[in-house]
């Protein structure tokens, strides 16, 4: 992504935890991933919520692409929403009903409420984002703004 710096040289396509924009830091990143991991090995059950499923973000020339695994989820449990440069993303995977009087020998599988948030581009248009949901996997694409190109006009050189 190296189109798509910053003064900085930074991405300015970044994850934004707790809805609030920042850069982000490669340490800070992976300070966060472990004390997720550390969390979720303690307790799982406590959790507050689940993560979002696995994350993949792209950029081509036409704009940015997120894809999320929410394996288990209908469009009605998925709510995607922009404010302020920021796309969010929350939902639920609810728990299927058991039938009363069926015994479960194991429960492995997760359910609870998910969300997380994404600073939007400079260069994508907010107002043309597209999400769709096929085979467990949302796919959220960020098109990019129309190049404006500056109106040319001949200058004449006086004498």
């Amino acid at each position: 992504m190296t189109s798509n710096t910053n003064p900085n040289g930074r991405s300015q396509f970044v994850r934004v935890p707790g809805g609030v924009v920042r850069v982000a830091d490669p340490f800070t990143v992976l300070e966060r991933q472990m004390v997720r991991l550390f969390d979720d090995f303690k307790d799982p059950a406590q959790a507050k919520g689940m993560r979002i499923g696995a994350t993949d973000v792209t950029e081509d020339a036409k704009g940015y692409t997120i894809s999320i695994e929410v394996p288990g989820c209908e469009e009605k449990d998925i709510k995607l929403s922009t404010s302020g440069g920021t796309l969010a993303i929350s939902g639920e995977k609810k728990k299927p009903e058991v039938p009363e009087g069926t015994k479960q020998h194991v429960a492995g599988r997760a359910f609870a409420s998910f969300e997380d948030a994404f600073a939007i581009p400079e260069d994508a248009d907010a107002d043309k984002i597209t999400a769709a949901l096929k085979n467990g996997v949302l796919t959220i694409t960020l098109p990019r703004k129309a190049e404006i190109k500056p109106a040319e006009r001949t200058i004449a050189i006086q004498s």
